[in-house]
C-alpha cells in the first residue's frame, strides 16, 4: 500500500490544477486543461521527476521568450497564491531557461526565495559565471528580508544537499567574502547557513576555515563574539568528529587526555530494523586538572560488501573536574530511512571523546 505522506505526493493533481489556474489568471493563453493532463502520469514518478515534468509543462504553455515569460512568472509570484513545493517547478524553469538572462533571472530568484527557495535555481548560474553572480548578490547582503540574506549563503555552498556540488568552489573556495558580510547577522537562521557553508569548505580546506574563524573571533567587537563562538561550534563539527587537532584546540579542547570509558553496555546484543539501540556508559577523568570533553558516539554500519562505515553522532559537550565520573545514557533508533540501507550481520558502536575513539563494541542486526 502506497504511503500517502511520501515526499513525491507533495506534487499531486490538486497542485497541478492550482498551478494551471494561477498561471492562466495572469496569462490567459496558458491552457490549464492541457497542463492538468500531466496529472495522469504522476503516479509513475518520484518527486523530482514530477517537478521536472511540470517544468516541461510550463515551457509548453508559456511564450518561449524568457523575457516575456519572466514577466508572467513575476506576476505569478507577486500574487502569492502558490506556496512551498508548488513553486519548485518555477525554480527549475529559471535554472533551465534563464541562464542567458541574468538580470531577469535574478529578479525572479529574489522574489522566489522569499516565498520558497532559490538555492537550487542559482546553482547553474554559479557554475557558468560566479563573478557575475557575486556582483548580483552583493547589494542584497544587507537586504531587509532574512530569506534573501540566507539565500546568499545557502545557495552558494560548495556542497548543497539536494543542490549538487560546485566543483570550482570545492577546489578553490570563493565565497568567504560573502560569508564575512553575514557573520554578524541578527538572525540565527542566517548564521546557521554561514556555519554550514564553512563546514562544507572544511572538508577540503580545514586550515583555511580554522584560520578564518580565528580571524573572525580576534577582530569581532566584544558584543559580537558570542555569534562567532556559535558559528565556530557548528562549522567545525565535521573536523571535530574526525579528531582534527587544530579544530579541537580552537574549541578549547585537548585531544590527548587521560579519560576512561567504563561500564559500557548495550540493552541487548541482537537487533532488528525498527528496534531501539539503547546503551549506557560512564566516563572517568584521570587527570589532575579540569577538561572540556566533546563526547560523540558512532554507529559502524555494515555495508553490502561486508565492510564497516561509521557515522558519528553528537552526544554532549561538558566541562569535567578532576576524578569526576560522568554517567551517560542514549537511545538510538534503528528505524528504516530512505538514506540508509540496513544489511544483516555484525555492526559496531563506538564511544569517541575529543575526536579519539576510546571504546568499541559489536552488535548484530538480524
Amino acid at each position: 500500500m502506497e504511503n500517502e505522506n511520501a515526499f513525491k505526493n507533495w506534487i499531486n493533481p490538486t497542485v497541478v490544477k492550482k498551478m494551471g489556474n494561477v498561471f492562466h489568471s495572469v496569462y490567459p493563453k496558458f491552457d490549464q486543461v492541457r497542463f492538468l493532463k500531466q496529472s495522469q502520469h504522476l503516479n509513475d514518478l518520484e518527486l523530482k521527476a514530477r517537478v521536472l515534468m511540470l517544468t516541461e509543462g510550463l515551457a509548453k504553455e508559456l511564450t518561449g521568450n524568457f523575457k516575456k515569460d519572466a514577466n508572467i512568472i513575476k506576476d505569478v509570484l507577486l500574487l502569492k497564491k502558490l506556496n512551498s513545493f508548488e513553486l519548485w517547478p518555477i525554480s527549475e524553469y529559471i535554472s533551465q531557461f534563464g541562464l542567458s538572462h541574468f538580470d531577469e533571472s535574478f529578479e525572479l530568484m529574489y522574489h522566489l526565495t522569499q516565498q520558497f527557495t532559490a538555492e537550487f535555481a542559482i546553482r547553474p548560474f554559479l557554475k557558468q559565471d560566479p563573478e557575475l553572480v557575486f556582483k548580483k548578490l552583493s547589494p542584497w547582503l544587507d537586504d531587509k528580508n532574512v530569506h534573501v540574506r540566507r539565500w546568499i549563503s545557502e545557495g552558494t555552498r560548495p556542497i548543497l544537499p539536494w543542490g549538487g556540488k560546485i566543483p570550482s568552489f570545492i577546489k578553490t573556495p570563493a565565497t568567504l567574502e560573502l560569508l564575512d558580510s553575514l557573520k554578524y547577522d541578527e538572525e540565527l537562521y542566517v548564521r546557521k547557513s554561514v556555519a554550514n557553508h564553512l563546514n562544507d569548505i572544511s572538508k577540503d580546506h580545514p586550515h583555511l576555515v580554522i584560520k578564518t574563524l580565528k580571524n573572525w573571533f580576534k577582530n569581532a567587537p566584544t558584543h559580537q563574539k558570542e555569534k562567532i563562538i556559535w558559528i565556530q561550534k557548528q562549522a567545525l563539527r565535521t573536523l571535530i568528529k574526525k579528531g582534527h587537532k587544530s579544530a579541537l584546540e580552537l574549541m578549547g579542547v585537548v585531544s590527548d587526555i587521560n579519560v576512561k570509558v567504563v561500564q559500557f553496555k548495550l540493552n541487548k546484543n541482537s537487533f532488528k530494523v525498527g528496534d531501539k539501540l539503547e546503551f549506557n556508559f560512564a566516563l572517568e577523568l584521570l587527570e589532575k586538572k579540569d577538561h572540556k570533553l566533546i563526547i560523540d558516539y558512532g554507529i559502524g554500519f555494515r555495508k553490502a560488501n561486508g565492510s564497516i562505515s561509521t557515522k558519528i553522532f553528537k552526544l554532549k559537550t561538558i566541562n569535567v573536574s578532576t576524578s569526576e565520573r560522568i554517567d551517560i545514557k542514549k537511545i538510538h533508533s534503528l528505524k528504516k530511512i530512505t538514506t540508509l540501507t540496513f544489511y544483516p550481520g555484525i555492526h559496531e558502536l563506538i564511544i569517541q571523546v575529543n575526536g579519539k575513539v576510546l571504546k568499541k563494541i559489536s552488535w548484530k542486526l538480524e
